[in-house]
């Protein structure tokens, strides 16, 4: 009993944002000028049925008003009919296929949905591994840790073959740097299913931060392997082998980084240092000029276009 009455507060805390968000959504912007139509009145006072009854009677004389029919689609929003307001968006982006506040309101009617089939299933199996693992995910979202990995354990126990969810716990592991329990989840996740490139980037990236290289070089190359346009699995495996030494086979992965993402200035650094270190001046030279050439250029709190699952894969030195 006293784990369906947390099931249910829990519940209410991941759907209660959604329903304040959207009720500050359908007036944020509105003002009330003199011309204002009498749905729009309606909706900006708080009047939300009587707003989609006075935007369906105008809609009905003037079907292109697409002003009309985002005002229809707010009310909608506010009552929780989300099916409705997302179809009114439609038919918004069917006449303009660039209108932004149809695709702005349409987030919140996705959302909306979401919720609902949340709500359903919660009522199907309030104990099933799905809901502990949607209440996990909103506890990630909400920065509950602690929280967020509780619920991911029992979504885990609950069903032992949820590979998904093994790969979640393992990320969360490897973000707080426990390595060690992060290569457990990930290694639990590779017997469940079929190894995918997030499964062997994590490993790769657990076994360089403990400086176990060889194990790390071989689940990044199958990361490459699994995705090749992927940037931060090229970078990884040059950095793998830069700090294993083998400088040779670093540079083709770390220009391969460089070249798929060219704002990579971690590849740019490593890739200096190699060429340095294997007395190529004139390349260390050239490829230091274009780091300062980046840096140079930075803007303030711009990102660098490094995510920043890059900076975790270089080990702390002691």
């Amino acid at each position: 009993m006293l784990q369906a009455i947390s099931h249910c507060r829990q519940a209410r805390r991941f759907c209660g944002g959604l329903v304040l968000s959207v009720l500050l959504s359908v007036t944020k912007g509105l003002t009330q000028p003199s011309d204002m139509s009498p749905a729009a009145r309606a909706l900006y006072s708080g009047n939300y049925e009587q707003a989609k009854e006075l935007a369906e009677r105008h809609l009905q004389k003037k079907p292109a008003d697409l002003l009309a029919r985002i005002i229809l689609a707010r009310a909608e929003l506010a009552v929780g009919d989300y099916g409705e307001a997302l179809g009114e968006l439609k038919r918004v982006l069917a006449f303009d296929p660039h209108n932004v506040d149809a695709f702005y309101y349409m987030s919140f009617a996705a959302r909306g949905m979401s919720q609902q089939e949340y709500e359903r299933l919660y009522r199907l199996d309030p104990d099933s591994a799905r809901v502990h693992q949607v209440l996990a995910e909103s506890a990630l979202e909400a920065q509950n840790m602690s929280l967020a990995e509780t619920e991911f354990q029992k979504a885990l126990e609950i069903n032992p073959h949820a590979v998904e969810v093994a790969i979640e716990l393992a990320e969360l592991k490897r973000s707080q740097s426990k390595f060690d329990e992060a290569v457990s989840f990930y290694s639990k996740a590779a017997e469940i299913g079929p190894v995918d490139y997030k499964i062997a980037y994590g490993l790769g990236a657990c076994y360089t931060y403990k400086q176990e290289y060889s194990r790390a070089i071989e689940w990044l190359t199958k990361s490459i392997a699994l995705c090749p346009d992927c940037a931060a699995g090229h970078f990884a495996l040059g950095n793998a082998l830069f700090q294993s030494g083998d400088l040779d086979d670093a540079i083709p992965e770390l220009t391969t980084s460089a070249r798929l993402e060219p704002r990579m200035k971690q590849a740019y650094f490593l890739l200096g240092r190699a060429y340095a270190k294997l007395g190529r001046k004139r390349e260390a030279d050239a490829t230091f000029q274009k780091l300062d050439q980046l840096n140079r250029s930075a803007i303030p709190g711009q990102n660098s276009g490094v995510s920043n699952d890059l900076d975790k894969v270089t080990p702390r030195k002691p």
